[in-house]
């Protein structure tokens, strides 16, 4: 949390272990390392911010959910080829997408299949709207008040004789 502080470890020793292998194997099968793809630091579980082009399905990275500093970058002839590769994904918690064009950010965010769709901008949790993944991502919302039904269970009583007189929801 100190002001200096620009990138935390991951979670574990598992967790460092999962992403050098994940970036490894996208590598070693064509993706073109533009920067970081190693550990930072002896002690801990640091790797740096790592980005990687040219990643196709066959790669670990676009059939696992890395949750890790890893931005895989593809680039594409048009929308529809973007959606559909998007899509094709077993997960869907989040996507960004970037443009300039109000018409396409009010629309292809309806034709991406996720939880969340950010329009330019990086996918963030915000406590003021629900949050969570669709397909193999999560299960339920969280945040807001969708978020906090989650975790509640509705339970209607209905007495039909003389003790009430009117139904309620409790």
């Amino acid at each position: 949390m100190s002001d200096p502080t620009d990138i935390g470890p991951l979670a574990s020793a598992e967790g460092l272990q999962n992403i050098k292998e994940i970036v490894d194997d996208a590598v070693s099968k064509g993706a073109e390392l533009l920067t970081g793809g190693e550990k930072i630091m002896d002690k801990g579980f640091f790797y740096k911010p790592t980005i990687l082009k040219n990643i196709s399905n066959e790669m670990r990275i676009q059939n696992e959910e890395t949750f890790g500093a890893v931005a895989p970058i593809t680039v594409f002839e048009n929308e529809k080829e973007a959606i559909k590769f998007a899509n094709e994904s077993e997960f869907g918690l989040g996507a960004s997408i970037w443009t300039s064009d109000i018409d396409k950010a009010e629309k292809i965010p309806e034709l991406i299949d996720t939880g969340i769709v950010t329009v330019n901008n990086v996918v963030v949790s915000d406590p003021r709207v629900p949050f969570g993944g669709i397909k193999k991502s999560g299960f339920g919302r969280e945040l807001s008040r969708y978020g906090l039904l989650e975790f509640v269970n509705i339970k209607s009583v209905r007495l039909y004789d003389e003790l009430v007189s009117s139904n309620y929801v409790k």
